[in-house]
């Protein structure tokens, strides 16, 4: 067996790292897996192009994944194409279950790498047979606690810990028999995608809505007037700060990127870059005023969850919340041909249970 990545086919936005900059011969990242400029100031009218062309769909980061699914000897694209549809007309083995659970394993590791929601808050210890138990740092503020991918509640936290519901994030991913018989696309590229979308952004989207919700629990909504400046942003920190928690994060969409473009020169002094691609590609670019800034910007449109005028500032995982899960995304193999549909796929699910403990640990801002 040969671990191969999910990679685009032909006609597709071409991988980050062989792509050049606009109007260059250039490429965007070096041999040596940095970004090229020349000083912060390029740096940051580099990042903001890079963002414009993940948007217009030129370039992609997806599918350089530093985790790979497993596939048999496939280097080039028509032969992971012929495995794929091996494994698809196979039902005499479990080829197609144990691809189902290459794909399942892969999406956990990059779901724990670049989820919003597992990098904020903090996983929990949780033993089997056990049910989860969250230990709360500071009673007497106000929770959010999740009793299903959209469902949330707020609680007053009065005891030293919380015991959040669990339940399940599903994907549903199938590949059609229309979808074999046509094009030359990667199809477990696609599968992966599908997959992808279902459950990270699935995640990442009920983090949002809980941060969102804690908006007039303990901080209030930040109108950032005039865009976001070096100003407003430190006036805007503080409404972390004066709870006396420290402020790590600075989540913003790429659209909040090009305030920090339009002003280049007051931000460049301030901002501490990361540029190596396996840190970059995850959507953390680095540091201003001290907070490591994290983005969705190099995600697939798709996957995007943030609003285009939404800046959060959060303070450290242990200080905001916490998730439990159960292990890897599990996937089992479903067949839709008895149900009339000419498809097969998997029914993938995780079993978690995630809660914001403290509403002071998360301040919402809008650009204005």
């Amino acid at each position: 067996m040969l671990n191969m990545l999910p990679t685009k086919a032909a006609g597709r936005a071409l991988p980050v790292l062989a792509s050049g900059r606009p109007g260059s011969a250039e490429p965007f990242f070096g041999s040596n897996g940095h970004i090229n400029a020349s000083s912060n100031k390029d740096l940051i009218s580099q990042f903001g192009a890079l963002f414009q062309a993940v948007a217009s769909g030129q370039v992609t980061f997806n599918q350089d994944l530093n985790s790979s699914v497993e596939v048999a000897h496939a280097p080039t694209l028509a032969e992971r194409r012929s495995h794929f549809i091996e494994a698809y007309r196979d039902r005499s083995s479990n080829r197609w279950a144990e691809m189902g659970s290459s794909i399942g394993a892969v999406l956990y590791e990059t779901v724990q790498r670049e989820g919003f929601m597992r990098r904020f808050l903090y996983r929990a210890d949780l033993q089997q047979g056990n049910d989860p138990r969250i230990n709360i740092r500071f009673e007497n503020v106000s929770a959010l606690v999740a009793s299903g991918p959209g469902a949330f509640s707020p609680q007053m936290v009065r005891a030293r810990y919380l015991m959040p519901p669990e339940f399940y994030i599903e994907a549903n991913p199938r590949v059609e028999e229309k979808e074999i018989t046509r094009g030359a696309s990667d199809l477990l590229d696609d599968v992966f995608s599908k997959a992808q979308e279902q459950i990270m952004v699935q995640e990442d989207l009920l983090w949002k809505k809980m941060a969102d919700a804690s908006v007039g629990l303990a901080n209030n909504l930040t109108i950032l007037a005039g865009g976001l400046t070096p100003t407003n942003l430190a006036t805007f920190r503080l409404q972390v700060a004066q709870w006396g928690l420290p402020t790590e994060n600075l989540i913003m969409s790429p659209y909040g990127w090009s305030d920090i473009v339009g002003n280049a020169s007051a931000w460049g002094n301030l901002f501490d870059p990361v540029t190596h691609y396996e840190i970059v590609q995850t959507g953390y670019i680095g540091r201003l005023l001290g907070m490591g800034i994290t983005t969705d910007g190099f995600r697939d449109p798709l996957q995007q969850v943030l609003g285009s005028n939404d800046v959060y500032i959060v303070s450290a995982p242990i200080n905001h919340g916490a998730y439990t899960d159960r292990g890897p995304v599990e996937a089992h193999p479903v067949d839709s041909y008895p149900q009339g549909i000419p498809a097969r796929g998997w029914f993938m699910f995780e079993t978690m249970s995630v809660a914001i403990t403290n509403a002071r640990s998360v301040a919402k801002g809008q650009r204005a």
